[in-house]
């Protein structure tokens, strides 16, 4: 469920934000040193955004859709159980490259859609970082269950009106081959 948080909201714009529901197709590698401990990076398709509930388009509640690449390397330590399962808890930084996006909201009779564009004149900035962290199990047939939370870092406002940034709680199921 991706979010925004915004802060340092001056006087002339006013901007609030709340969940909405995301995707995320992720691949990862692992190499593990022990059976306790391992390291894992990968690719991550991403669509985050937010609702914006009040903003630059008024009171009129406004979807927006950002879709990112990310690149997580993160550091999983595990709790071997009886036979192969385990618990996990993984955590580590992220870089993302933002693809494309969109602002949707409805207009007097029918809906409207937006593109925007990524960069330092477009509606966001280009480039995200932050860390994430996850906790799940690891069943011994190769389902995963985890939960998990994005803490993005950057400033993705192109605007000195407000500060701008990722946010993600992840609920995920995933197969280990």
């Amino acid at each position: 469920m991706p979010y925004y948080a915004l802060s340092n909201i001056n006087n002339n714009t006013s901007r609030v934000a709340s969940k909405k529901v995301g995707f995320t197709v992720t691949g990862l590698v692992e190499a593990s040193t022990t059976r306790y401990f391992a390291i894992q990076s990968g690719i991550s398709f991403q669509q985050l955004g937010s609702q914006l509930d009040y903003s630059e388009f008024g009171n009129t509640p406004v979807k927006q859709h950002t879709f990112w690449l990310q690149l997580p390397v993160n550091f999983v330590g595990k709790l071997p159980l009886k036979g192969s399962s385990y618990f996990f808890l993984s955590m580590g930084p992220y870089g993302g490259f933002g693809l494309m996006g969109s602002n949707s909201f409805a207009s007097n009779y029918t809906g409207n859609r937006e593109d925007f564009t990524f960069g330092d004149s477009g509606s966001q900035k280009r480039f995200d970082y932050g860390v994430n962290l996850h906790f799940g199990y690891q069943l011994k047939k190769g389902y995963n269950l985890s939960a998990g939370y994005l803490l993005g870092l950057a400033d993705l406002s192109t605007s000195s009106r407000y500060e701008q940034r990722n946010r993600a709680w992840a609920f995920t199921v995933g197969y280990s081959f």
